[in-house]
Parts: structure tokens; sequence; C-alpha cells
């Protein structure tokens, strides 16, 4: 008779657990690599990249909700950034790219509202910042399971730190969609973080970068020779 009312406790006990909605799923912005990294040579190696931080341009109030589960019209739940200013782990998620693709990144992640005369020359040859346009991952009811709906937008530039001139300007983005059993918060960052990585991954694919990291070169040569 004990055993099984205490079976039937346990029982009722792991039901109301499984039953219990969290109030926010948290929500770590990292950089997951997707693909094999192609490891630069040692003279674009020795090139110092200044990151830095994103400017977050969506258009809610508060930054660090990047997602959501959606069981109703009026019955969500939220998936917030663990950091108080997500931009900056986007910038870091970049930033850690470029380091495993064998170029030399600074410590130092200033801010830069994207002007060029808000360019400073201590930040070395090349400056790296950008805007984040979408950043979301939603979680709906699909038939009898679920759907994970990511997408990830950055505008990012690339400007000569020493002439105070920008370079150019690219947009990186990337939709991922998931068909699944339940919502979790692990899901839901795993999904972001796959999302945003394929974006970064994609400054690499038409060497883009490296393009720029030439351009510098030369006309600080050419400036060295003069």
């Amino acid at each position: 008779m004990r055993i099984k009312l205490l079976l039937s406790v346990i029982i009722t006990a792991s039901s109301i657990v499984a039953c219990a909605e969290v109030a926010n799923y948290a929500i770590n912005i990292n950089y997951i690599p997707q693909n094999i990294i192609t490891h630069k040579n040692s003279a674009q190696g020795k090139f110092v990249i200044t990151i830095a931080a994103f400017n977050d341009t969506r258009t809610i109030d508060d930054k660090t909700i990047i997602g959501k589960k959606v069981k109703s019209k009026d019955d969500k739940v939220l998936a917030l950034a663990t950091a108080e200013n997500p931009s900056r782990d986007v910038s870091s998620a970049f930033r850690y790219f470029l380091l495993k693709a064998g170029y030399s990144v600074d410590k130092v992640m200033p801010e830069w509202d994207l002007r060029d005369s808000s360019i400073s020359s201590a930040w070395g040859k090349l400056v790296i910042g950008g805007r984040i346009d979408e950043l979301e991952v939603i979680c709906s009811n699909e038939g009898a399971g679920v759907q994970y709906n990511t997408v990830v937008k950055l505008q990012v530039v690339f400007a000569d730190a020493q002439r105070k001139r920008i370079l150019h300007t690219t947009t990186l983005e990337s939709a991922v969609t998931l068909k699944h059993l339940r919502c979790s918060g692990e899901k839901m960052q795993e999904q972001i973080n796959s999302a945003l990585s394929m974006a970064i991954e994609k400054i690499a694919e038409n060497g883009e970068l490296d393009k720029i990291i030439a351009e510098i070169s030369k006309v600080r040569s050419e400036s060295l020779a003069d």
C-alpha cells in the first residue's frame, strides 16, 4: 500500500513539473561553426582587425527579446538574451569567427555609429561594424508538433580606420526552419545560434574581406613609398 501511494505521489509530482510553464526562455548568443573554416595565410593573419559593437536597430523597446513561443494569439512565452546588450554578443560571435578563421582581431570593441566622421585612427587599419536588422526565433504549434522559424539579418560595414573612410557595406542573412516535437529553451538557443553563425560565415564565401584587406594594404604600401 505504501509503495503504491509513493508511486502515485511521484507520478503526480512529475506531471506537475512536466506541465509547469516557464516564465521565459534564457538564451545565450554564441558563434557555433556550421562549416569547415579555412584558415587564412600568415600575411592575412598579421593584419589586425577591430570589431566595433553592432548597433541594434530592431523595432522593439526591449532589446533582450530575441524570440518567443506562441501557444495562441494572446498566449506567448518570450525568449530573452541572457546579456543586457545582446548586440555585443553578436559582435563577439563575429569576432570569434574571424579568430577561428585565422585573422588577428583586437580585443578592444569600440562603439561606432557607422559614420565616417566617428572613426578613430586608434582602431588600427580595418574596422568592421554594423547593425542588427533581424534576430529572432519563433516556436509555434504545427500539427502534432511544433515548428521553429529563425531569421537573422545583419548589415556589415567595413572601413579604413586610418583614412576614416567606409569602403564597403554588405548584408548577411539567413533563415532556418525546423519541425520538432516540442518547444524548449535549448532548441531555441540552438536554432538562433545556428542561423546567426550561418549568416556570419557568409562573409568568407566570396572573399570580400580578403579583397578589402588587400586594398588597405596596397594603399598603405603606396603611402609609405611616397
